[in-house]
C-alpha cells in the first residue's frame, strides 16, 4: 500500500518547523553585540523560525494559548501608551514594539509545538548544549571579553555580551541541565559524569561574569527543586542535589575574589550598581502617571533626567515590573502579569508530570533575573513562558500497578518437582 503523500508532506514540513525552533534556541546564548548586521543573532533566527511556521500554520497556530491572548492585550496597551506620550523617539518605540511582538509570536508558535512533550525536551537539550558551548568560550580563549570593576578583578564574558544577560542565559541552561538529569528515566553513570562536568563548566562561567543578579537567579532556580517537589522522596533527592550545587557555588565564589568582593560590597554598603537610585525614581514616576505611564521609550529618557545622569540620555529600568509600570502604566502591566500568571499556573500543575518541577524552576530563574534586569526582548523569556504553560497540559505518567500475588499465583510461580531435580 502506498503512503499518503499529504501525510509525507506534512511530516516533512513539521521537521522543518522543528529545525527552525531548535536553531532559534541554539542561538540564544550567542548574542553578538559587536556584529555588523543590524539585527541580533537570536532576533534573526527567531525570524527564520517564524517563517518556517508558515509552512505548517495549523500545526503552529492551531491553538491560541491563554497567555498569548493577554500578551496581545499588552501589545495594544503598548501602542496606546505610546500614542498618549510625546511623539519623540518614534523609530525607537516601533523597533522595541516589533521585538516584543516577535517574542509573543515565538511564544504562540513554540507553545503549539511544545504541546508535544518530546519537542519540548529536545528544545531544552538544545539550550543546554548551546549554553555549554557558550560557557566554554572564555576558558578556551575564543571571543573572551573582560571588564574591570572598581571592587577589583575583571568580569569575564564572551563575544562582547552583556555580563548580566550572559549570566541569566547560562543560569537557565544550568537549571535545565539539572532538571533534565533529575527527571530522566534512564540515567547511566557516563551520562551523569558528563552532566556533572557540564554543570561545573556553566557554574564557573556564571561566576566569572560577576553578575549578582544571575547568581541569585541561579540559586532560586536550584532551590525550587528542593522546595516544591510533590513527594518526600523527591524532596530528599532534589534537596541533596540542591545542597551539593549550592555548596559548590559557595566554594567557587569564595575562590573568585571579583565575585566575592561584589557580593560583600552589596551587603555592606547596599551598592546595587546604581539600582538603589533607579528604583525610587521609577516608583515616583509610576505614582505620577499610573494609568498609561510615560510611554515607551519616553520613560527611559525621563528616568535619566530624574537621576541626573550626565553621561547617558536614557537609562534602562533594570526591573521588568518597574519598566512595565512606567512605560505602559497599569493598563499594560496588568494584562502582561496575567499572562505570566497563567504560565506559572501551568508550571505549578506540571509538578507531578514527566518534567517534575523543572518548568517552575526555569520560570523562577527568569523571574528573579528580571528583578534586576529587563530582558523582555530576550527570546529565552518567551520560550520559558511557553514551556511553563504547556507543561501543565501534558498528561501525567500512569503509575505502574503491580498486583499482590495471590496464593494460586505463588503456587504457580514455584518450580515444579521435575524442574527442581
Amino acid at each position: 500500500m502506498s503512503e499518503n503523500p499529504a501525510v509525507g508532506r506534512a511530516s516533512s514540513m513539521d521537521l522543518v518547523v522543528q529545525a527552525g525552533l531548535y536553531l532559534m534556541v541554539a542561538s540564544i546564548p550567542f548574542e553578538y553585540p559587536e556584529r555588523t548586521i543590524p539585527l541580533e543573532i537570536p532576533t534573526l533566527t527567531a525570524a527564520v523560525f517564524l517563517l518556517t511556521t508558515l509552512l505548517h500554520p495549523r500545526r503552529c497556530y492551531g491553538r491560541i494559548p491563554a497567555p498569548a491572548v493577554w500578551f496581545g492585550v499588552y501589545l495594544v496597551a503598548y501602542l496606546l501608551a505610546f500614542i498618549a506620550s510625546p511623539g519623540d523617539h518614534v523609530s525607537e518605540a516601533l523597533a522595541d514594539f516589533v521585538v516584543v511582538l516577535q517574542g509573543v509570536l515565538v511564544l504562540l508558535a513554540a507553545a503549539n509545538l511544545m504541546y508535544d512533550e518530546r519537542i519540548a525536551t529536545r528544545a531544552l537539550v538544545t539550550l543546554v548544549v548551546a549554553c555549554g558551548a557558550r560557557a566554554a568560550l572564555p576558558f578556551l580563549g575564543w571571543g573572551r571579553t573582560t571588564d574591570a570593576v572598581w571592587t577589583g578583578g575583571e568580569r569575564v564574558s564572551a563575544l562582547g555580551q552583556n555580563a548580566n544577560s550572559a549570566a541569566m542565559i547560562l543560569a537557565a541552561g544550568l537549571v535545565a541541565l539539572i532538571g533534565l538529569t533529575l527527571f530522566h528515566r534512564r540515567r547511566s553513570l557516563p551520562a551523569l559524569a558528563l552532566a556533572g562536568a557540564l554543570a561545573l563548566l556553566m557554574g564557573l562561567a556564571i561566576l566569572e561574569t560577576g553578575s549578582r543578579g544571575g547568581f541569585v537567579a541561579l540559586l532560586s532556580g536550584v532551590l525550587v527543586f528542593a522546595l516544591t517537589a510533590d513527594r518526600w522522596r523527591h524532596r530528599l533527592r532534589n534537596g541533596a542535589v540542591a545542597t551539593l550545587a549550592i555548596s559548590l557555588l559557595a566554594v567557587a565564589t569564595l575562590r573568585i575574589p571579583m565575585m566575592k568582593n561584589r557580593l560583600v560590597e552589596s551587603v555592606r554598603t547596599g551598592d546595587l550598581a546604581g539600582r538603589e537610585r533607579l528604583y525610587p525614581a521609577l516608583w515616583s514616576m509610576f505614582l505620577e502617571r499610573p494609568v498609561l505611564g510615560w510611554g515607551p521609550p519616553a520613560n527611559s529618557y525621563e528616568l535619566a533626567l530624574r537621576i541626573g545622569d550626565r553621561e547617558r540620555s536614557n537609562r534602562a529600568a533594570h526591573n521588568i515590573v518597574l519598566e512595565l509600570l512606567t512605560a505602559t502604566g497599569l493598563v499594560g502591566t496588568i494584562p502582561f502579569l496575567v499572562g505570566v500568571w497563567i504560565s506559572v499556573r501551568g508550571a505549578w500543575r506540571a509538578r507531578r508530570g514527566v518534567h517534575g518541577v523543572l518548568p517552575l524552576a526555569l520560570w523562577c530563574t527568569l523571574f528573579v533575573a528580571n528583578m534586576s534586569g529587563d530582558w523582555m526582548a530576550s527570546k529565552l523569556l518567551w520560550l520559558v513562558l511557553a514551556y511553563a504553560f504547556v507543561s501543565g497540559t501534558w498528561p501525567r505518567p500512569t503509575p505502574v500497578y503491580h498486583p499482590a500475588p495471590t496464593p494460586q499465583r505463588r503456587l504457580m510461580s514455584l518450580p515444579s518437582a521435575a524442574g527442581g531435580r
